[in-house]
């Protein structure tokens, strides 16, 4: 009977002390593992893009994509709101031809959702972001020149402010000469 007492209060002992060292190792886990960055970023071409730096603009026209614009523009592209508003004819001998000319060589296409609400923007401006996808579409060879992928906070979100914004930018400036 006094082994069994014994090993009851070693057992309640360790008990006790693996207890109180397990809350601090779920909080440290759990601060790992909601840092882990979703971020990828992928650049399908080897030379750098020499044509002007138009980008036209495919988006709902969410309130966040203003952000992407301005910093865009601020990095000397010009932003443009349709893919295609020029109407061309071609006229041959045995027919005419009238197609929609890209006023842009290159569409960026962004996908994303982050809540636009009192309760969930950033306490400085920013928004936290559910995903966030962007394609920049080369219309001439018609292929994906860049792809970017993220979720998390973008900038102006103390204190887990993100760089979104500014990876898109950086990004998509690097790909042009």
């Amino acid at each position: 009977m006094i082994a069994s007492e014994r090993l009851a209060e070693l057992l309640n002992i360790k008990r006790g002390k693996w207890m109180r060292n397990i809350l601090p190792i779920c909080i440290v886990v759990f601060l790992i593992i909601s840092c882990v960055s979703t971020r990828t970023k992928d650049v399908f071409i080897e030379e750098k893009i020499t044509a002007p730096k138009v980008i036209a603009v495919s988006d709902s026209r969410e309130p966040w994509v203003y952000e992407i614009e301005k910093r865009l523009r601020k990095n000397g592209f010009t932003i443009k709101r349709m893919a295609s508003q020029n109407v061309t004819v071609e006229q041959s001998p045995d027919k005419a031809e009238i197609y929609k000319e890209a006023s842009a060589r290159f569409i960026l296409n962004i996908n994303g959702y982050a809540p636009n609400t009192t309760m969930t923007r950033c306490f400085g401006g920013g928004y936290r972001f559910e995903y966030i996808n962007i394609e920049l579409i080369d219309v001439r060879t018609n292929e994906t020149v860049l792809h970017y992928s993220n979720s998390g906070y973008s900038e102006n979100c103390p204190p887990l402010s993100g760089t979104i914004f500014t990876d898109i930018t950086q990004l998509i400036t690097e790909a042009w000469k």
